[in-house]
């Protein structure tokens, strides 16, 4: 399929262009309104060629199944690309007048949310619990509206004197006049509609990639087919930092359908109360060793004259937040080294921080280059308080295992390849008996624990082989376990082969 460059006049840019026409004797104004003029014609041929204001203002409900593949960008067993593909399915359903929404996530680890007015429930169906989310309608109105071009197409009558034209594109050698339209949420959407059928083929949306930093998330609509008197596309798959992450394949849709029944909790499921909020401050698990809280726990070991921490998942902010605690809590104790589980993007996302604090990672040689190049060369321009100055990382690269030992304390570092990723570290201290790790052996905090699934299958038949005697499991994602518990669950597994 080729691809073209896509000429856009946008934000900051049209802001420069009109500066120098101004110079030229051409007003802002003027170029603002030449924009406006130029966009109103493409608003009326999209909404005509999806049915016209009447016949898309009266979609109601909504209801889709598909088939999906995710690339898991910066989430894949090994350093990509080309990333690992999950095939995986949506079913998604919609009620605009009551506001109700569900979205069904099946693949590895299936999930459900279900909104039905001011009451939101997310579903774990492996566990087969729920958990209240809140009720974030505005923000599953707006998922639809990106999902369904003929809804975005309302938007854009709804919205009319808030849209532009932006220039022009092509895509598929066929020509485009490119929107750009201020969303609800802040964000602003170029939107590509085809110069002939009005059709949409396209939306960007600026996007701050882990590591590409400021980007672009292209969302392309092809195979379009009529459905109930309205186009709509078969296929709809999207791009971020020029690389292909997503593709959804139409299995089934309709609009106007009843879809009343589709918003009822699925039987078997039982509800369990949230989490409670977790709070900023790091917990003392040991004397001299902590963890962080809420989604995102990074662990932190005071070593004597120094410190070592445990991953930089949370981000830079979550990071820059962690250190500051310890050096009121060690009186400014230096970190010294920096062990990193994973290379998986949320759990390296606060790398920078630790970089800029000095420290050396402890990691393979692949990741080494990894590291280096999402804090060397990750740009950001927009504003970002917790933007850290660029630093050249040091490191201290292992294969297998490492030891970090000082006067006071002694930590151990194993590698244990699993189907969750390859380059996988826990840590060990020896003397608390403590394993930390992520994501292959999380407890949840709330609710029965999961069946064993491929990921800690893989990781128990390696971990078990080093013989560690563990009281106490934590982990950078939910509660801390037993070592009693983490032997349960693999023995269940065990025992059901």
């Amino acid at each position: 399929m080729k691809r073209h460059p896509v000429y856009v006049i946008a934000g900051s840019v049209a802001a420069v262009i009109s500066l120098s026409l101004a110079a030229i004797g051409v007003s802002q104004a003027e170029v603002f309104l030449d924009a406006y003029t130029k966009a109103q014609p493409v608003i009326d041929k999209a909404v005509s060629a999806y049915g016209g204001p009447e016949k898309i203002g009266a979609i109601d409900t909504f209801h889709v199944l598909e088939k999906t593949k995710i690339q898991q960008r910066y989430q894949s067993r090994r350093l990509g690309p080309p990333f690992d593909v999950v095939e995986g399915s949506t079913d998604i359903a919609f009620d605009r007048t009551s506001g109700n929404f569900r979205a069904s996530f099946g693949g590895p680890f299936p999930t459900m949310q279900i909104v039905r007015g001011e009451d939101s429930q997310q579903i774990d169906l492996t566990r087969m619990v729920s958990t209240p989310a809140g009720a974030p309608i505005d923000q599953n109105t707006h998922f639809i509206n990106r999902i369904v071009p003929a809804l975005l197409a309302n938007k854009l009558y709804q919205r009319a004197q808030n849209v532009t034209w932006a220039g022009q594109s092509r895509i598929d050698d066929r020509l485009n006049d490119v929107l750009s339209i201020a969303w609800d949420t802040g964000q602003v959407y170029m939107v590509h509609v085809d110069s002939v059928t009005g059709l949409i083929r396209r939306y960007d949306i600026l996007a701050n990639d882990f590591v590409a930093g400021d980007t672009i998330a292209e969302s392309y609509f092809d195979e379009y087919e009529t459905v109930d008197g309205i186009p709509t596309p078969m296929h709809r798959w999207q791009r971020i930092g020029g690389q292909r992450t997503y593709d959804a394949y139409v299995q089934q849709i309709s609009f106007n359908g009843d879809v009343a029944s589709q918003f009822d909790i699925p039987d078997g499921v039982v509800a369990v109360d949230a989490a409670p909020p977790a709070a900023s401050d790091l917990r003392e698990l040991a004397a001299g060793v902590w963890i962080g809280n809420g989604g995102y726990q990074n662990l932190y070991v005071d070593m004597g004259d120094y410190l070592l921490s445990v991953d930089a998942g949370g981000g830079t902010a979550t990071v820059k937040g962690d250190l500051a605690q310890l050096e009121s809590l060690t009186g400014g104790k230096p970190l010294r080294y920096s062990v990193i589980t994973h290379h998986h993007s949320d759990h390296t996302a606060g790398a920078d921080a630790l970089a800029a604090a000095g420290t050396t990672f402890i990691t393979t040689a692949d990741s080494r280059d990894y590291l280096t190049g999402i804090i060397r060369s990750r740009p950001t321009a927009g504003a970002n308080a917790t933007t850290v100055e660029p630093v050249t990382p040091k490191f201290q690269t292992v294969k297998d295992r490492d030891t970090v030992e000082s006067a006071t304390r002694r930590v151990e570092i194993y590698r244990v390849p699993n189907a969750h990723a390859e380059d996988y570290f826990i840590v060990y201290l020896p003397a608390e008996k403590l394993i930390f790790g992520a994501d292959v052996f999380n407890f949840p905090a709330n609710g029965p624990v999961g069946p064993a699934n491929e990921n800690f299958q893989t990781f128990w038949d390696n971990f078990s082989k080093l013989g560690l005697e563990v009281e106490t499991v934590a982990n950078a994602h939910g509660r801390l376990g037993t070592g009693e518990e983490l032997r349960d669950r693999a023995g269940s597994r065990m025992a059901s082969r």
